[in-house]
């Protein structure tokens, strides 16, 4: 039987500060035979130590009392989730970007900032700052297993990918001894306690990615290197993560999205399961030792795999991850018999999952699911580009392109994909039609579903059929925000009045859309996330924005 060694589940929200929210995962790893419980959150050391080094006691009642006492008690409750997770036999990691800093260090140490206000990525204090961080966190919380840092990412507060110090030193500051110093002052303290250092490839660009292996290798080979399944970030319609079987003689951890930070924030359910087992076959071929798993993400509240039909997603990445060549309906068959957990009640709200009592149900939903999937991806995606913004419609014609061209741009890793989502009347043929196929399939979900026939209580059965009609809604924004960005777009660069003409007529369809969404949501009381899919001020704006561009264009 294939498996992963290592095999986590990630929080990434504030419901890791929620002790209902960890039980209930512990509870869920236990039984799916998951082995490593991870918290990510950026700041997260800083959240538990002081350093005291810096920030003595007699210091910290001076000028930052209710600070002294937030830590107490956060190192108190990671403390408890700790020992908690270690009875079940689950080791516990932080994972943090670096670097990060309480904003009072720089009252002690001035001369991090040059003379125009910008922080100096390369001043040597940061590799010692770091090291006395880590230090101090293995002594106030000795039983973590290691710790998972990110270090190219523009996230941080520090980091040499966004250095903008243009001091001498910066100027000519090699960036993988940035790299190697910032691993150095996290490796030393942790391999002396014998605890695993992972560093992830979270990166905008592939030479980011590229330093950091390289550094890595040159720090230590017992440093794991943690990469995403796809590059930059979770896209199902993006290739393979290209460094994954290529970081040398490192053990290897891939990370994979259960939620749908990019494909329908769960409360639009998606299965992602074919495309995990086809992942998860490539990464056991290319030695990879550990998969871990995302419930949720840092910048929505409230929304989690843990109230969503995308339960499924994480059933299978554990499933998976014990054995990949499982038979994917053994996977459907053991969602639908853990229960459905719904959308339409926000992540604090306790419910406990329904099992459907129909016999076929699980054959009913896997067939949604995978339909639904489906949907999305010719729905948020254009050609298999970023087009929405976590799932919002775009707010402008430049942020749509920005996504796909520039933000989460493929080109790097599959060299001129840009020059498929180029406003060209063949293009536009091709795009205008898959957002149709988006439409015409969401209508069908219902009858693929026959919701009312699997055995659930009414109140579920409702939700599901008003999910249903709202998933309709939203991926009929989607076809009317192409459409107009698409072809404003092009006018803008032909000049051609037939071009204008076009992207004018696109426009009263686009308000009739938000004036349906108006009415539509008016008087309701959904969980907040749902505003956030089918937001009707960023219709307003993009309104606003494309009249304004075919403006332009008539002065």
């Amino acid at each position: 039987m294939r498996k992963f060694e290592f095999r986590g589940l990630e929080f990434h929200s504030s419901r890791m500060w929620q002790w209902a929210q960890i039980e209930k995962a512990l509870d869920f790893m236990t039984k799916m035979n998951l082995n490593a419980l991870i918290f990510h959150q950026s700041d997260l050391v800083d959240k538990l130590v002081r350093p005291t080094k810096y920030f003595s006691t007699d210091l910290m009642w001076k000028r930052w009392p209710v600070r002294n006492h937030v830590l107490m008690n956060n190192v108190h409750y990671i403390q408890k989730v700790v020992r908690e997770s270690k009875e079940r036999g689950i080791n516990f990691y932080p994972e943090v970007k670096e670097i990060f800093y309480f904003e009072g260090i720089l009252e002690l140490f001035p001369e991090l900032r040059n003379s125009d206000g910008k922080i100096c990525a390369t001043h040597p204090f940061w590799w010692e700052f770091v090291e006395e961080k880590t230090r101090e966190l293995l002594e106030l919380v000795p039983d973590i297993a290691g710790m998972i840092m990110s270090a190219g990412s523009r996230e941080s507060m520090v980091s040499i990918s966004t250095n903008e110090c243009e001091c001498d030193r910066c100027k000519n500051y090699d960036p993988i001894d940035w790299y190697i110093n910032l691993l150095n002052a996290m490796h030393r303290p942790l391999s002396e306690k014998g605890k695993t250092l992972a560093v992830r490839d979270f990166a905008y660009s592939a030479d980011q990615q590229s330093y950091i292996v390289k550094a890595a290798t040159k720090v230590s080979e017992d440093i794991v290197i943690s990469l995403k399944n796809t590059p930059h970030d979770y896209y199902p319609t993006f290739p393979h993560n290209p460094e994954i079987g290529n970081v040398g003689n490192h053990p290897q951890w891939v990370e994979f999205d259960t939620w749908g930070q990019f494909f329908g924030l769960g409360f639009f359910p998606v299965s992602v399961v074919e495309d995990m087992q086809y992942r998860m076959k490539h990464c056991h071929d290319k030695n990879v030792s550990g998969i871990y798993l995302r419930t949720d993400w840092e910048n929505l509240t409230e929304a989690s795999t843990f109230n969503s039909f995308n339960l499924l997603n994480l059933i299978s990445g554990a499933k998976l991850s014990n054995h990949v060549d499982i038979e994917l309906d053994q996977i459907y068959q053991t969602w639908a018999d853990f229960g459905l957990l719904s959308a339409h009640r926000s992540g604090s709200v306790s419910q406990d999952p329904i099992s459907p009592t129909s016999q076929d149900a699980y054959i009913k939903l896997r067939e949604f699911m995978k339909a639904s999937w489906s949907v999305m991806e010719k729905a948020v995606y254009v050609r298999g580009h970023v087009y929405h913004e976590d799932c919002m419609f775009p707010d402008t014609v430049k942020m749509a392109f920005d996504m796909m061209v520039e933000i989460h741009s493929r080109d790097d890793w599959d060299p001129a994909a840009s020059k498929l989502v180029e406003p060209t009347d063949e293009n536009l043929e091709i795009i205008f039609k898959e957002k149709a196929e988006a439409v015409r399939e969401v209508k069908a979900l219902p009858s693929i579903l026959q919701v009312n026939t699997l055995g659930l209580p009414q109140n579920l059965v409702d939700e599901i059929i008003d999910m249903l009609d709202l998933y309709q809604l939203y991926v009929r924004g989607y076809e009317h925000t192409a459409r107009s960005c698409f072809l404003v777009k092009k006018a803008t660069i032909t000049k051609d009045e037939l071009d204008i003409k076009k992207a004018k007529e696109s426009i009263p369809l686009l308000i009739e859309y938000r004036e349906e969404v108006l009415k539509r949501l008016e008087g309701t009381h959904y969980p907040h996330y749902l505003y956030w899919l089918i937001d009707e001020k960023r219709l307003h704006e993009l309104i606003k924005d494309t009249k304004s561009l075919l403006q332009e264009l008539e002065e």
